[in-house]
């Protein structure tokens, strides 16, 4: 049988594991601010075309059509800055071993961003149950 590990090296697997979550929720916020950035270009985008179709001639788009479209942008916009600010403040968090409530909230609605966010989502879960990481969030 081999020796358990002595008490410290879970504390600095811990440091570790936390360390490394941090950086991943950052780098899901930029993924989230990119997101932010495609949907606000393909919007200048298309209406910029519709505005070059009706300088030519061309038939307008129903006004129903662009108010789904307008709704459906504004809704994909918002999601991503709210979602891109709640990793970036759960990356803060993290390293400050603060607001564990945050964080695991944060790691649920991560869950829904497949494949990458459900990766970090379940093991921001397995990390922040651990009694040593509970200990040093305050819990």
């Amino acid at each position: 049988m081999s020796n358990p590990a002595p008490a410290s090296s879970f504390e600095s697997q811990d440091e570790s594991h936390l360390k490394l979550l941090s950086i991943f929720y950052y780098v899901m916020a930029a993924l989230g601010a990119f997101a932010l950035l495609a949907v606000l270009g393909m919007c200048v985008l298309l209406f910029g075309i519709l505005g070059a179709g009706n300088a030519q001639g061309h038939g307008a788009p129903d006004a129903g059509e662009l108010t789904v479209f307008a709704v459906m942008m504004g809704l994909s916009a918002v999601l991503s800055l709210v979602g891109s600010v709640l990793q970036l403040l759960t990356a803060q968090r993290l390293r400050q071993r603060r607001s564990r409530g945050l964080c695991q909230f944060t790691a649920a609605i991560t869950c829904l961003s497949f494949p990458l966010g459900t990766v970090l989502g379940v093991f921001t879960f397995i990390v922040l149950g651990r009694p040593s990481v509970r200990a040093a969030f305050g819990d």
